[in-house]
């Protein structure tokens, strides 16, 4: 039986793309090993979102020709899409393709066992305009599934490499989500991710179909009990959109939504499409839509010409907005975008210092926005036993507006839909006592 081993660097989009290409493997009688071992075929899904995702990815394909120079070594994703050459002149690598055709490794991989000639099938992504279906029936996380709607993005933010490597954005067929939907919740998820480059970007190339019109297709779905959208710019929740978080029951009551930088000149210079009076309205208006709902964020530190007063504009606004979580990166130069291009770079003692206390800052406010539910009885889907210092006989997941809660509970209750009390908030975990489970059909309790 041929093996194939992956290894996937990068975002969630990456990690979806490589479950999708072992489907491809498994139908053709691959078993997959692990990395570290030997295999017939290696194939490394590669980052380009910074320097270091590149440099990352050269280290492990060269890792991949060492573990067993007869293996077939194939490199996807973003950074084969960009620099396909310089993977080429990495001796040992067989196949280079990009984030489209995946539907024809396994042919590519035959193709070099009888060649042993090296292939380059990257094409121009920029032309590209038809999503690439490739399902992902199962996942080894049990609880949540990840549904892939959308590739690519219109953006082209100054930091940004991504509509380089990804291309231009497009949106999968209706109904093949709604399809592979049925799907999932057959075979047992309650809660699905919507996963995309630029999620919220659904439907731009599509005919009067947005992502609040897919929504609504998805709320129809029995079985399905909860949707979260893994993130979504504050332009594109609009009317339709707020009338969707405010009707929807399966709708989770958490948004991931990037700020990126809290000052308007900053957000200028970055090419970011609202000001920061706009995304606050906005925040009030999605709080008035989705009482309680958590909203986390994006914030890179330290762009070119960000000041001490900028920074600190920014830093208000957050405290003003109440994120329940703020994921925080320091601005790192992209070769070949503007940004990096920029005279005035901020000093690296700078950003670290910025993101040190916009961390505490981001700290302070997930354990306010927990505190808000103590006592209160969530609906938590368990992912699995907790892991560390809790114990045994613990369990441990996520409640629809994405509070991390650890109970005491027996292993069976993995994946099915629980009511559990918190009863002590943390800053990233917070503990709770389960009340009751949920019976599988929906209206009955046990």
């Amino acid at each position: 039986m041929p093996s194939v081993a992956f290894y996937t660097l990068g975002c969630k989009v990456n990690f979806y793309d490589t479950e999708a290409i072992w489907q491809l493997f498994k139908n053709e009688g691959y078993e997959q090993v692990d990395f570290e071992q030997n295999a017939d075929v290696y194939l490394i899904n590669t980052c380009t979102v910074t320097n270091t995702g590149d440099k990352k990815s050269r280290q492990i394909i060269r890792r991949a020709v060492r573990q067993n120079p007869e293996a077939i070594v194939a490199v996807t994703g973003c950074y084969a899409q960009t620099s396909p050459a310089e993977i080429l002149d990495i001796p040992g690598v067989d196949l280079v393709i990009g984030n489209q055709d995946r539907d024809k490794i396994i042919p590519y991989v035959n193709q070099i066992r009888q060649s042993r000639e090296p292939i380059n099938a990257v094409r121009n992504i920029m032309k590209t305009r038809v999503f690439e279906e490739m399902d992902v029936p199962d996942f080894a996380d049990r609880t949540r599934a990840f549904l892939k709607i959308q590739d690519g993005c219109n953006n082209f933010c100054t930091f940004c490499i991504i509509p380089w490597s990804r291309g231009l954005s497009r949106s999968r067929d209706p109904k093949s989500i709604v399809n592979q939907a049925h799907q999932l919740v057959e075979t047992g998820y309650k809660e699905i991710v919507l996963t995309g480059i630029h999620t919220g970007g659904y439907g731009d190339d599509l005919d009067s179909y947005r992502l609040s019109d897919l929504l609504w297709d998805l709320d129809k779905v029995d079985g399905l009990e909860r949707v979260r959208i893994s993130s979504i710019e504050a332009s594109q929740i609009d009317e339709r959109m707020l009338d969707v978080l405010n009707r929807s029951s399966k709708m989770c009551r958490h948004l991931h939504i990037p700020l990126q930088a809290g000052d308007d000149t900053v957000l200028k210079r970055m090419r970011r499409k609202y000001t920061t009076e706009e995304f606050y309205n906005k925040m009030q208006l999605i709080r008035q839509a989705m009482p309680d709902v958590g909203i986390t964020t994006d914030v890179i530190v330290g762009f070119p010409g960000e000041t001490d007063e900028m920074y600190r504009n920014g830093y208000e606004l957050m405290k003003a907005i109440g994120f329940s979580e703020m994921h925080v990166f320091p601005y790192s130069q992209r070769n070949g975008t503007p940004a990096a291009r920029m005279t005035d770079q901020v000093s690296e003692e700078v950003k670290h210092a910025r993101v040190r206390e916009l961390i505490a800052l981001s700290e302070q406010m997930q354990l306010a926005y927990a505190q808000k539910f103590v006592g209160q009885v969530l609906d938590v889907i368990p992912e699995g036993t907790s892991k560390g210092t809790h114990g045994p006989g613990k369990m441990h997941g996520f409640s629809d507006n994405y509070l991390q809660l650890i109970f005491d509970g027996p292993e069976d209750l993995q994946g099915k839909l629980c009511r559990v009390k918190l009863t002590k908030a943390g800053v990233h975990e917070c503990e709770g006592q389960l009340v009751r489970v949920l019976d599988e059909r929906p209206g009955q309790a046990v």
